[in-house]
């Protein structure tokens, strides 16, 4: 028995000694999409091209915030806190109408662009190659944050053909996310400039994708033309606009006009729904591949 408790003893003290104990680190950095989708399509200002744009909202400035420790001098763990403050991406579209004779026209335009603002942990296991380079492989998930859009569209009316201008829309959404699950992945160099503390740089990968569940309008403004006596009927139509939280706004001509605040995105619907508060919910892109440069402090040493 004692020199079973005497091995254990020694084991204890042969593993304390590698251990590097507990550390903190800091870093910031940039990433670029990974594994980007279509995110838009542009058109020309005479409107006879089209243009798609793709891209992955998980590209952009990021600043984290890790602590982990090292069970010994090759293994450790750590958890991790990460916001993101994604760039642009292009997020316009257009929609084309069919007229009775058969010819195509384009019946709304909508140019807008949008950008992640999303709050992320993360849990990774480390494993040290040598004393200066290592890698992480882990798991990532999105706490909180936002999708901002913002974007100006037209709508085109069949008075469109007598030069009436269409219906312009201007306004600014955010789209909200269900937590997704994704993976991480690292491979840094990490150079020592003190017994505690650690200048690092590595290169990230994160894969992941978050399904839109909801979204409301934070600004909107619909602007209707204003119509001449002749066009319709024999009196003149002013020029009305609706804002957003203003009463339902009934148009003589183009009938009642408002739009739902919050919009419900779901994964089954009836395709003839004609509910405006809901809509078929969507998959959005937030891999990156990113390099982060940082300091460690370790409350331990080798």
């Amino acid at each position: 028995m004692k020199k079973h408790l005497l091995l254990l003893v020694a084991l204890i003290i042969a593993t304390s000694a590698s251990a590097q104990e507990f550390y903190v680190s800091a870093s910031g950095g940039f990433s670029i999409g990974s594994a980007g989708i279509l995110t838009g399509t542009s058109l020309n200002a005479d409107q006879s091209k089209a243009t798609n744009h793709y891209g992955s909202y998980g590209e952009g400035i990021n600043g984290q915030i890790k602590a982990g420790y090292f069970f010994n001098e090759m293994f450790g763990a750590e958890l991790g806190f990460a916001y993101l403050h994604g760039s642009d991406q292009n997020i316009s579209y257009y929609k084309t109408n069919k007229s009775d004779a058969g010819a195509e026209s384009i019946s709304e335009y909508t140019d807008g662009t949008g950008h992640g603002r999303a709050y992320g942990l993360t849990a990774a296991l480390i494993y040290n190659f040598n004393q200066h380079v290592y890698g992480k492989i882990g798991a990532i998930t999105k706490v909180g944050g936002k999708t901002e859009a913002e974007f100006n569209r037209e709508t085109y009316t069949p008075l469109s053909a007598y030069g009436i201008d269409p219906i312009l829309s201007e306004g600014k959404a955010d789209y909200h996310g269900r937590i997704p699950l994704g993976f991480t992945a690292t491979f840094g160099y990490k150079y020592r400039l003190s017994d505690n503390l650690n200048l690092f740089a590595e290169v990230e990968y994160l894969g992941i994708n978050v399904t839109r569940d909801n979204s409301e309008y934070t600004e909107l403004t619909i602007t209707t033309p204003a119509i001449p006596a002749g066009v319709v009927g024999a009196t003149a139509v002013p020029s009305m606009v609706w804002n957003l939280g203003d009463a339902p706004l009934a148009h003589p001509v183009f009938g009642t006009i408002a739009a739902p605040s919050e919009i419900s995105y779901v994964d089954s619907l009836d395709p003839l729904n004609s509910d405006p508060s809901k809509s078929l919910s969507s998959t959005v892109p937030y891999s990156s591949i990113g390099i982060n440069i940082g300091i460690t402090y370790t409350f331990g040493k080798k």
